[in-house]
């Protein structure tokens, strides 16, 4: 009998084992079903989260694209402003005051008026002024030159009108040097 209450004990306790294996299976896999619904949320998260982060990283880089498009305009040139009318008056400035120098230079020579110094004082000062047009005529040249400046169109145009201006003040000066050598 003892055999038998003990055989009955065991059956009983490995029945019961069998029973708590079984919940601890169906605990296991509901538990396996979870993660699997978790590792899904997770992957859609993911993606959600790459789209926005390319999305952003398109929108960045088409900004810049635009920045950049926008700071490389500042090295092309407006055809219309090759064409302003203000251009061929410095250049025009340029070759009368060429002029006036070459003749104001041969009638110093030609003269025996002036002497010595006052002939290398009259040089020095036609050659100063030509030196200053020839800066003006190379900066205009460098405003008009695509890729030598970075400026908008309103900023070339105000450095065309400010060239314009220092020639003209150049040949009223190169004209009165000029009378004011011949009258003496």
């Amino acid at each position: 009998m003892k055999k038998i209450v003990l055989l009955l004990l065991l059956m009983g306790l490995s029945n019961g084992t069998l029973l708590a294996q079984e919940k601890q299976r169906e605990e296991l896999l509901k538990q396996i079903a979870a993660f699997k619904v978790y590792i899904e949320y997770a992957q859609k998260g993911y993606s959600i989260a790459k789209k926005g982060l390319n999305a952003i990283s398109d929108f960045k880089r088409g900004e810049l694209d635009l920045h950049a498009d926008y700071f490389n305009s500042f090295n092309l040139i407006n055809p219309q402003i090759k064409h302003y009318s203000r251009v061929v008056q410095i250049i025009a400035l340029q070759v009368k005051i060429l002029k006036i120098c070459n003749r104001t230079i041969r009638d110093v020579n030609q003269n025996d008026l002036f002497h010595g110094n006052e002939v290398a004082y009259i040089k020095r000062v036609l050659d100063r002024l030509i030196i200053d047009c020839d800066t003006a005529v190379d900066e205009l040249i460098n405003v008009l030159t695509q890729g030598k400046l970075e400026m908008k169109d309103d900023e070339r145009l105000e450095r065309i009108d400010k060239l314009y201006q220092s020639m003209q003040e150049n040949y009223s000066f190169c004209e009165d040097f000029s009378n004011q050598t011949r009258m003496m």
